[in-house]
Order: C-alpha cells, then structure tokens, then sequence
C-alpha cells in the first residue's frame, strides 16, 4: 500500500482510546509484535514501537491493534469503510470509533483522513476472507455477545473475583519419580510425555486433567492444578485451557496447543496474563505456560525475553 505520513500525536491517541485494560495491550505489544513496556501511557508505547519497527512498521501494528482489540462496533466500521461504503458514526459510539470516523473529533487530531486511511488500507490488505464469511457486508452494528457464550457454573451475580477462580482444592504435579516429563524448553529435562498423533486438544487437556499428578512440568518444585476452562474477563468467551498455583503464590494461566504454538496462541496467553493483572494478581505473581509439540521462532524469541512464561514440549506418536 502506498504510506501516508505518520502523525505521532494521532496515533498516541488512538493507543490510548483502545478499549483493553493498560495490562492487557501490553501483553499484546510484547506477544504479538515482541515489544517490551513497563508504562501505562500512550506515548511510551507509540516510542518503543517506532524504535522497533520504524514510523510505517509502528502505524501498522497500531492499525492491528485496532482491528484486533478495538470492538466488534470499530471492526464493522473498518469494513464499511475498506469497502466504500458511507459510515455514519453515531453519539453512542466509543471515543476510538469517534476519532477514526467522527468529523466532529477532527480538530483533536492533526490529520484525521490520513490516520483512517492508514487503518482501512491496511485492513483492506491483510484481511482474509473467511469460507464462511457472507460477500454482502452487514451494517456497522453494536457490538454483540456470542449466542453460544456458556455463563460460568461457579459465577455469582458479578462473576468470581480472579482469586475466587484460583480457590479450587488444589492438585500438586509430580517431582521425582514421574511417570511422565515434559520438556521446558528454556532448560530440557530427560524425557518427553507422547501422545497419540490422532489426539485433539480436548484429549490432552482432558490427559493433563486427570493425570496431573503423575507429570513433571520441569519446575523446581511443584505446580498446583486449580481448575480448567474458566473465563478471566467479563465480555469474552475465551477460555483459558487449565489454572495452576505456585507455592509462593503464583497465579499460572496454561494455554495447550496439539499443532505448533504460533504467535497468536502466544498472544492468547499473554492476553490471559495481562486479565490476571488487570484483576489484581501482582505483576511478579502472574505466570504463563504454553504447552505444545513445538513452537515457531517467534515464540520462541518472544519467550526468550519473557521470563514469566514457560514453553512446555511434549512430543506426538502412533
């Protein structure tokens, strides 16, 4: 695509009117473009991703960012607008719709028309249009919950707080004398767990629940499971795969993968890690595990510079 000018102020604002939590667009800076910030602020983030990448390489991981992490409501809006189709932003709408689509909001930007190009263009060139996904665009609409969206067995009237999901009884995992090892890829141990190649995830996740306590996961000392499949934010339903303690009070959220762990499954992780945060666990309290047969180079460089999370490896057979 041809590169507008990248205005910083514009593009600091737009970082600060994402939805997400501080923590958790920080965990998507570090697990989806391997960016490192100690800051909550916009502008820090703006600077260490122009020292990584460049002006244009920042603006299109904003851009991402947007698409990603900027609502059902901001994506519909992309796609009206990457097809040339009128968009008429509404009063309700959320102050990043109204920044990238509300005339109104011009004179707080520098250049409103270049800042939504850049994002459209770019959604324009990287989307990917799914099998199933219908040729007529639908009108930009509110944002909605997923129809198949289960509420949590264990929720209150206000959902469980992140230390209520951590209150399971807890099931120490094996030291000496496993039956089983998994690899931790920072430091190998002697042996590999393996599974059967015709094995989904549902059958390691349901392998790793029930065998806990027969499996070395490399650690010095033991990791307690607390729970499977439990939802850490309100207003998604992504699941986390399986919830362990540490002795010292670590809160560990474990992401399984049958394939090779990619960098989204790294990003998922990340984004588990930052709920956990936002939720009140102490930043050097909040743990990651990736378990899979093997992991691209990005997660790998990602979790060389990351020592809260553990890659895990266990290998696949007849």
């Amino acid at each position: 695509m041809f590169f507008y000018d990248v205005n910083d102020w514009d593009f600091i604002q737009v970082l600060g009117a994402l939805p997400s939590a501080p923590a958790i667009t920080r965990a998507h800076l570090l697990g989806g473009f391997g960016v490192i910030v100690d800051s909550d602020d916009a502008t820090a983030w703006w600077q260490a991703l122009t020292r990584d990448r460049g002006e244009e390489g920042a603006a299109k991981a904003v851009a991402q960012l947007i698409i990603n992490s900027g609502g059902a409501r901001v994506l519909s809006l992309i796609k009206a607008e990457a097809a040339g189709r009128r968009v008429v932003p509404r009063a309700d709408d959320s102050k990043l719709a109204r920044l990238l689509f509300d005339e109104s909001q011009e004179e707080s930007l520098v250049d409103q028309e270049t800042l939504k190009l850049i994002v459209c263009e770019y959604y324009a060139e990287t989307h990917v249009p799914r099998d199933n996904e219908d040729d007529e665009l639908p009108e930009p609409d509110d944002e909605f919950e997923p129809e198949d969206a289960e509420e949590d067995e264990d929720a209150g009237e206000d959902g469980p707080s992140i230390f209520d999901l951590f209150s399971g009884k807890p099931r120490a995992s094996a030291q000496g004398g496993a039956q089983w090892t998994l690899e931790r890829v920072q430091h190998p141990a002697k042996g590999f767990l393996t599974v059967p190649d015709r094995w989904k995830e549902k059958d390691l996740e349901d392998f790793l629940w029930s065998e806990w306590e027969t499996i070395d996961f490399g650690f010095d000392r033991p990791i307690y499971l607390v729970g499977r499949q439990k939802s850490l934010s309100e207003g998604t339903s992504d699941r986390v795969d399986l919830l362990a303690k540490g002795r010292s009070g670590e809160h560990i959220a474990i992401e399984l993968k049958i394939v090779e762990a990619r960098r989204g499954d790294y990003t998922q992780l990340t984004s588990y890690m930052g709920n956990m945060q936002s939720s009140g666990v102490p930043a050097d309290k909040v743990r990651g595990v990736l378990v899979a047969p093997g992991f691209s180079k990005k997660v790998l460089n990602s979790a060389a510079i990351e020592p809260r999370i553990t890659l895990l490896r266990f290998n696949k057979g007849p």
